[in-house]
């Protein structure tokens, strides 16, 4: 069978950013590793240092679990809130924020592979 299936059980995020520097965990759940064009994955974020992730290589497109996430680009804010879509053009130069009060976690894909 082509198709993969990953249980929630099975899918834990490891760190990526550690405080000093913010916290955010993440995992990507089928990337290279499986053959796939694209990464997609689970990322949580805790409060701490805005993390920030630049666009220049990959576009996004992110759904929110749970939580909240504020996303700053050129110093201008949005909230991301459970059930809400963002997509992240490529675009050379572009560098977004990740922030949040509490805690924010939400499923995303980037093509081509973000790493």
């Amino acid at each position: 069978m082509e198709m993969m299936v990953v249980k929630a059980n099975d899918i834990v995020t490891e760190p990526l950013v550690e405080p000093p520097d913010g916290r955010l965990n993440l995992v990507d759940v089928f990337a290279q590793r499986q053959g796939a064009p694209f990464s997609a994955g689970i990322c949580e974020v805790w409060p701490d240092k805005p993390i920030n992730f630049d666009y220049d290589h990959d576009a996004a497109v992110c759904y929110m679990i749970e939580g909240g996430v504020t996303l700053t680009e050129n110093g201008e804010s949005r909230a991301f809130k459970p059930g809400d879509v963002v997509y992240i053009p490529k675009k050379e130069g572009l560098v977004v924020y990740w922030s949040t009060d509490s805690y924010g976690k939400f499923f995303y894909v980037t093509y081509p592979h973000w790493r």
